[in-house]
């Protein structure tokens, strides 16, 4: 026989659908779901685990409804009966909003429905829970997009359960960008200074990533400097929140290739399995080439991936991408306009693509990885009614 202790430690480590079935076979389990330390204790398992799924949606302007919001298993397996959240959780994201970041089992949703004040709230679809979130000084115009950074916090001695972090820009060309922290706990924005990102250079704020308590942006590629301006090729803005310092990072010579291509495209993700670096990642002509940033005060990158979609495996004529991602620091994930597929890229040797799920989000899609977890949204959060 298990223990009470054990039973505890076993469910900790099954997704929330599971441990609702549990909690309904008696009276001693029915709170389960509820208590605060075993929430915390499934999340960070979880965290440890890995993410195992992935939400995908139409590419587009903020300001435009998602419409189509799929979640599916990177694993392969796509079926509504074994996935983590009920159906209605999806279909509220895409009436209501769209998806901008995620998290540890939460995600940051765009409110664009009339039937909601706030501009954007934390939602977590497992639970059903979700928590609307203050308007920050600057998100005045609602046709702007967010500039947002969102990250759960698997660390006991951080106050807050999650980093949410707003990047406001303001409108004189050149000026450095304002960057608002909230606290979940107090249900405040705090000022966390400036973010120097270059003398007029454009951010790319779709993949954004925060890392040991600094946010890295990476610029855009446009040639619009002058060949002899230290800003003429693209970079990576490092900011350390917590002391307001920036530091510019410079890319790898090898990525600037191709910069001319439409189909060129360069990415940040982590990267690894601890999950601990950041990875840069260049699309062009169907290539795929990876290089991880090993050391920050010199810039240096080494190159530790680079194939053609067909030598992983896809031959399917006039082929184009659609959309990519890292997940869990080692997993590639490629779509096309109607297939998304996984590439292990922790093998050594040179693998196949493998078939992960049919998607309907059309040709330019975003990807955000997906944990099931009891993680709450914060203080005051309520249930979405039935």
């Amino acid at each position: 026989m298990f223990s009470e202790t054990e039973l505890l430690e076993i469910f900790s480590w099954l997704p929330v659908k599971v441990i609702y079935k549990f909690s309904s076979l008696c009276k001693s389990l029915s709170q389960l779901p509820k208590e605060d330390f075993f929430a915390k204790k499934q999340s960070k398992n979880t965290h440890l685990v890995g993410d195992k799924y992935f939400l995908i949606q139409p590419y587009s302007c903020q300001s435009y409804k998602a419409g189509k919001l799929q979640l599916h298993s990177w694993i392969g397996s796509s079926t509504n009966d074994v996935l983590p959240v009920p159906y209605n959780s999806l279909q509220f994201i895409a009436t209501t909003g769209r998806v901008l970041r995620s998290s540890n089992g939460l995600v940051c949703v765009r409110n664009l429905s009339n039937h909601y004040e706030k501009s954007y709230f934390i939602f977590n679809p497992a639970t059903n829970y979700w928590l609307q979130i203050p308007q920050a000084d600057g998100f005045d115009c609602r046709d702007i997009d967010f500039k947002i950074v969102f990250e759960c916090n698997n660390v006991d001695n951080i106050a807050d359960d999650y980093t949410l972090i707003s990047v406001i820009e303001i409108s004189e060309w050149g000026s450095d960008p304002f960057c608002k922290i909230y606290s979940s706990r107090e249900n405040i924005w705090k000022d966390a200074g400036r973010i120097n990102i270059g003398a007029g250079r454009n951010i790319c704020y779709e993949t954004t990533v925060y890392q040991n308590g600094s946010i890295y942006l990476i610029s855009d590629t446009g040639q619009y400097f002058r060949e002899d301006s230290p800003f003429f090729w693209p970079y990576i803005v490092a900011y350390d929140v917590n002391n307001c310092v920036t530091k510019l990072l410079k890319l790898p010579k090898s990525s600037r290739e191709g910069m001319d291509d439409l189909d060129y495209k360069l990415s940040i993700f982590k990267w690894g399995n601890s999950n601990k670096y950041i990875c840069l990642v260049k699309l062009n002509n169907n290539m795929f080439t990876i290089w991880a940033l090993t050391d920050e005060e010199t810039s240096s990158w080494h190159q530790v991936f680079k194939m053609h979609v067909k030598t992983m495996g896809l031959n399917q004529f006039d082929l184009r991408v659609a959309g990519f991602t890292i997940l869990n620091g080692n997993i590639l994930l490629i779509a096309t306009n109607l297939m998304v597929y996984r590439y292990d890229l922790s093998t050594k040797s040179s693998g196949e693509l493998q078939e992960v799920c049919h998607h309907g989000c059309g040709e330019n899609v975003i990807f955000h990885s997906f944990s099931s977890t009891l993680r709450p949204c914060g203080t005051n959060a309520t249930k979405l009614a039935a």
